[in-house]
């Protein structure tokens, strides 16, 4: 069998803050996933790092630059749709004061809200971790 072949998906995700806050958004319909919230990333390309996916994604789907200022995270999950590596970046505009375009539908949440929200499965560990360091 080719599985022994097989390898996960990576991807980049930023964990986007600003003052206890953090942005996130409900995946469009017709995604795997669909209506479910979601910090903004993406997978990597052939040859690109987590960290470089993690700042191209969030520049493509925020519409602003992003710093990456440390891995938090990095862990495999299985979903019945496929293997992923995901790779968790603490991040911050470049801007500090820049805000999505509010058409995007990002929204700010408090770091203890988070539970609040219908989240994929992989994203339990980072959130309980948002939410113990919250307070």
């Amino acid at each position: 069998m080719a599985e022994a072949a097989e390898t996960p998906k990576r991807i980049g995700i930023g964990l986007i803050s600003r003052e206890g806050r953090y942005l996130i958004r409900q995946r469009p319909p017709g995604q795997i996933m669909a209506g479910v919230w979601e910090f903004p990333g993406g997978k990597c390309e052939p040859g690109e790092s987590p960290e470089d996916a993690t700042v191209r994604e969030c520049l493509e789907e925020v519409g602003l630059p992003v710093a990456v200022e440390r891995l938090r995270s990095r862990f495999e999950h299985r979903y019945p749709h496929g293997w992923l590596e995901l790779s968790y970046y603490d991040c911050r505009f470049v801007d500090p004061l820049a805000e999505p375009d509010p058409g995007l539908g990002f929204v700010w949440v408090a770091a203890g809200d988070l539970p609040r929200y219908t989240f994929p499965g992989a994203n339990e560990p980072i959130i309980a971790e948002l939410v113990a360091e919250s307070g």
